[in-house]
């Protein structure tokens, strides 16, 4: 079963023009959610053989402390450019080019893109838009990533921050 687990960045800086938005670090609120699905991805005792994220600096920093938490090697972890502000249909795209021997990823990028991206893989309209650092793992019974289809991928588990205190 391949797993495709989707993740939006932790809560950043205020947006104060598209010249600066890729820039925007997470705020405090956020430093303590992306501690937090770190926390709970390690309970979870999840893994990943690869982590694509987006360059965005927020981003690179929620996913940094997941992939601190698990001991991820740093040549799983690839920058890929087109995640940032992503279309649903641009990260179909790039679920659909994962290298054949992944198993497991994880996509770190943005909403609107990340929430409907989770959406078309469930065919779940009661997922609703994902607040900041919320995580969800999907699965589906199959052997290339580029056969991925609408609705072929079962939900695992949803992750948000306030779960780490339960």
């Amino acid at each position: 079963m391949k797993q495709l687990w989707v993740l939006r960045h932790a809560h950043a800086e205020p947006y104060v023009g598209e010249s600066t938005d890729f820039q925007r670090q997470l705020n405090e609120r956020g430093r303590r959610e992306a501690l937090a699905m770190a926390d709970l991805a390690q309970r979870h005792e999840l893994a990943f053989d690869r982590v694509v994220v987006s360059p965005a600096a927020r981003t690179l920093a929620t996913a940094v402390e997941l992939v601190r938490a698990l001991r991820i090697p740093r040549g799983h972890v690839h920058e890929d450019g087109r995640i940032y502000l992503a279309d649903r249909a641009s990260l179909v795209e790039i679920v659909r080019g994962l290298p054949h021997h992944c198993e497991r990823a994880l996509l770190v990028g943005h909403n609107p893109g990340i929430s409907r991206l989770a959406r078309w893989l469930t065919d779940d309209d009661e997922l609703d838009e994902f607040t900041p650092a919320t995580l969800l793992g999907t699965g589906a019974e199959l052997d290339r990533w580029e056969d991925a289809e609408r609705g072929l991928f079962q939900r695992l588990l949803l992750l948000r921050p306030a779960d780490a205190h339960r």
